[in-house]
């Protein structure tokens, strides 16, 4: 049986069921009336019931034809949804999105997204999960929505836009003993340092950085969160070097005292990563454009921050 045909004799079979008469039906449906006769040949056929006898009123509906008119409607309508665009309301959105990203960008954006989510689209809900390092297999697998990490080169397959870029800054406490208006490459190869390491492995741009000139440090603690490091540096005479982002917000109320690396180090770009498979799907297009937005504006105030706090003892 071919199901398409099958679909529109039932559209035919509602036509005439609601017109009583084969050439009115015929001219709504756009048919020939030889054509509409014919259908209604094969629709006896099937239902092997005369359904519609023609009379001087036109064509009555027999009991069996009355019984599936309920039905065929029915199915015709939900046949008619699939096809007609759904318009998309965020503000009545109910959906969980997986979000694969870093401490530093949940400090960094989602206070901003939080906010803008409870405004626009109350009924979404956010799970921060962690970084896998199958990332094409996370976002593919539906496991994960969206990532939102730095990315220095993005996984074949996937789609991805830039967010924010960010550099380093480097900060003691107030009040350390062996840093005072500047902190040299002397200082800061001396002191002992805690060191974010979001995988917890050693090494990263910071060593790549010394390295190149035949340097290197001690890493006296090592810690995966980037909130943590500077709580731990308020309270010690260690050097931190970490996103700039991170302890221009953090530095005040901290007490603590930031300074440019004594040595350039290279920075990173944030960027959101999806699978081609939700490119269209609108409720995350809608997300993603929310997400974007939030930094480009997040961006423009970092950007009033850092010009109103320089970099300074």
């Amino acid at each position: 049986m071919d199901d398409g045909l099958e679909l529109a004799l039932l559209h035919l079979f509602e036509a005439l069921y609601r017109e009583r008469h084969l050439s009115r039906a015929a001219t709504l449906t756009g048919r020939s009336q030889p054509a509409m006769s014919r259908a209604l040949a094969r629709l006896r056929q099937l239902f092997d019931d005369p359904l519609f006898v023609r009379t001087a009123q036109g064509m009555i509906p027999t009991p069996r034809a009355h019984a599936l008119a309920g039905e065929v409607h029915e199915l015709l309508e939900r046949a008619r949804a699939l096809v007609t665009p759904v318009r998309f309301t965020p503000h009545t959105l109910q959906r969980t999105f997986f979000i694969a990203t870093s401490e530093l960008v949940q400090q960094e954006l989602m206070s901003g997204i939080i906010e803008r989510v409870a405004a626009l689209a109350p009924a979404i809900d956010i799970a921060f999960v962690p970084i896998g390092s199958d990332l094409e297999e996370c976002l593919r697998s539906g496991r994960v929505d969206l990532v939102i990490a730095p990315l220095p080169t993005i996984p074949a397959g996937l789609q991805a836009q830039h967010l924010f870029d960010d550099g380093f800054l480097c900060a003691v406490r107030k009040g350390h003993p062996h840093v005072k208006e500047t902190l040299t490459l002397a200082d800061y190869t001396a002191l002992a340092h805690i060191q974010i390491a979001p995988r917890g492995l050693p090494g990263g741009p910071v060593d790549d950085a010394l390295a190149a000139r035949g340097l290197s440090r001690r890493v006296a603690v090592r810690t995966p969160s980037f909130l943590a490091a500077p709580l731990l540096l308020a309270g010690s005479d260690l050097v931190l070097t970490a996103p700039s982002r991170v302890l221009l917000s953090l530095a005040e109320p901290l007490g603590l005292r930031t300074f440019p690396p004594p040595i350039p180090v290279e920075g990173f770009r944030i960027h959101q990563a999806w699978h081609p498979r939700v490119q269209h799907d609108e409720a995350h297009r809608f997300f993603r454009k929310l997400v974007a937005s939030t930094s480009r504006k997040r961006s423009v105030d970092a950007g009033r921050t850092s010009s109103s706090k320089k970099a300074r003892p």
